[in-house]
């Protein structure tokens, strides 16, 4: 994923939880340099968080946080519209996105927006949103494969021209 980044100009990558916890104890220097094949990290922010709810609560401020998974009614992902404040949340290679883990998502997005007035909440740039997307395969997909994917689509439609 490091390398897809840095080849479709992503600025920060996020790691949650994981074999970092498992395998690295959480040493995200140790990790990056083991990852880090092209020079990558010198121009890729690389945050390590061990829960969720330390990833949603650092979550950038007006962003669309874009699950990339297989679920039902998800948007596909050629016919997504990516916005320009996206951040995408892959699943574990394993597991996917888990549905206490949604939960725990969706809930975190209703408690952030409460208190946003009702005709800022659909589409609004300065309103952080919640996005579902799939690639429309028969089975999952590689998680690094996925991302590459995304990355690409996001960028090939945001290219000038």
């Amino acid at each position: 994923m490091i390398r897809s980044g840095q080849n479709f100009g992503v600025n920060t990558i996020f790691v949650i939880g994981g074999f970092i916890a498992e395998k690295y104890k959480g040493n995200i220097h140790k990790f990056s340099h083991q990852m880090n094949t092209q020079d990558g990290v010198s121009n890729i922010t690389l945050l390590y968080f061990s829960e969720l709810s330390d990833f949603l609560n650092h979550l950038p401020a007006q962003t669309t946080l874009v699950l990339i998974e297989l679920f039902d009614g998800a948007t596909e992902l050629k016919n997504y519209k990516h916005p320009k404040n996206a951040t995408y949340l892959f699943g574990r290679e394993t597991t996917g996105i888990e549905a206490d883990q949604l939960t725990e998502i969706e809930s975190y997005f209703e408690k952030l927006n409460e208190s946003v007035p009702p005709e800022y909440l659909e589409g609004h740039k300065k309103t952080a949103h919640l996005h579902k997307i799939k690639i429309d395969t028969p089975q999952s997909l590689n998680v690094g494969v996925c991302a590459s994917i995304v990355m690409y689509d996001a960028r090939s439609r945001h290219a000038p021209g």
